[in-house]
């Protein structure tokens, strides 16, 4: 689909913003410090946004459709591992900048990618056995683990797995748009989940810091997580939403967060300032603006990358546009 899809535009647009703030504990006051969160919500509403264009783009062959996934992302990750080179003064080799460069994110997305393919070409009519088998999988992981050992949207690559789940997510609620258009959703109903989802899925985490019995069971906050992820979809799909969205002032900055979103992720943990944090909560926004900055400039980068490897001439226009 060439045409983009708005409702997914602003929820990318929320995902950036939710995982950049997962990530500014040191920009808050340390009483406050509990607000720097949304990091499993930002990171399972970019699976589901992926999912989601995924199958509704074209297909092909499986290395020409990969190959596009990495003209996509490496031209991004190698002109971030430059400028942390020469600017940051930061240095990994060339192994680690392709395996791990983009961070876990793009290393686990990548792997999506090669599933996703398989899923499209062979089980896109049977998405639902397919998020069934994966259940299992998530289950069968899950309790292979030590549950009071792990924290399952920490540093663990049990959340490789699970995050998987949003990803299917999103792509059958892709498909369900193409096939049927876009559905009309009950405000209060979809309002209401979107509440309670959120109520739940962080009450279940306090109350897991505080019993160990509720502890082992934290493989249930992927119920309400998915509630989070479907009330923030339909609420997305809102016509107020949309038309706040279109406005002029508002449609350029929401839209430069969503397509920057992946430099967003990249670039973020290098561009924090502390040196404003005496202006709280303005110093928030201050970063936020820097770092949206800072996203653009990889942003043309990459493009520039990406050009230089190719036959013909310089799109200038393109190459500085989002």
């Amino acid at each position: 689909m060439k045409q983009r899809n708005p409702s997914i535009d602003i929820l990318k647009f929320f995902a950036a913003l939710l995982i950049t703030n997962s990530h500014m504990g040191m920009l808050y006051p340390e009483s406050l410090v509990r607000l720097s969160t949304g990091g499993a919500i930002g990171d399972v509403l970019f699976f589901f946004c992926s999912g989601f264009t995924l199958f509704l783009g074209r297909g092909g062959d499986f290395f020409n459709w990969y190959k596009r996934r990495i003209n996509r992302i490496y031209p991004t990750v190698l002109m971030w591992a430059a400028i942390m080179a020469f600017v940051f003064d930061v240095r990994f080799g060339m192994d680690f900048t392709i395996l791990h460069g983009g961070g876990w994110f793009v290393s686990c997305i990548m792997i999506y990618y090669v599933l996703l393919y398989f899923i499209k070409r062979y089980f896109i009519d049977r998405l639902k056995w397919v998020f069934g088998a994966a259940c299992v999988a998530v289950l069968g992981w899950y309790f292979t683990e030590d549950s009071s050992s792990i924290f399952m949207y920490g540093e663990t690559y049990f959340k490789w797995c699970h995050y998987f789940l949003f990803m299917l997510a999103g792509a059958v609620c892709g498909l369900r748009m193409k096939e049927h258009g876009e559905e009309t959703h009950n405000r209060g109903k979809n309002l209401c989940l979107l509440i309670v989802s959120i109520l739940l899925f962080y009450g279940l985490q306090i109350a897991g810091t505080k019993q160990e019995a509720i502890a082992h069971l934290q493989v249930l906050t992927l119920i309400p997580l998915m509630g989070v992820t479907l009330g923030m979809y339909r609420l997305c799909c809102e016509s107020w939403l949309i038309r706040l969205y279109n406005l002029k002032w508002m449609h350029r900055f929401m839209y430069s967060v969503s397509a920057l979103c992946l430099e967003i992720y990249l670039c973020q943990g290098l561009v924090f300032n502390t040196s404003w944090n005496h202006w709280f909560p303005l110093n928030l926004l201050m970063n936020m603006v820097l770092i949206v900055a800072m996203a653009y400039v990889l942003k043309v980068s990459s493009n520039w990358f990406s050009q230089t490897f190719k036959e013909g001439d310089y799109d200038w226009k393109k190459m500085v546009s989002l």
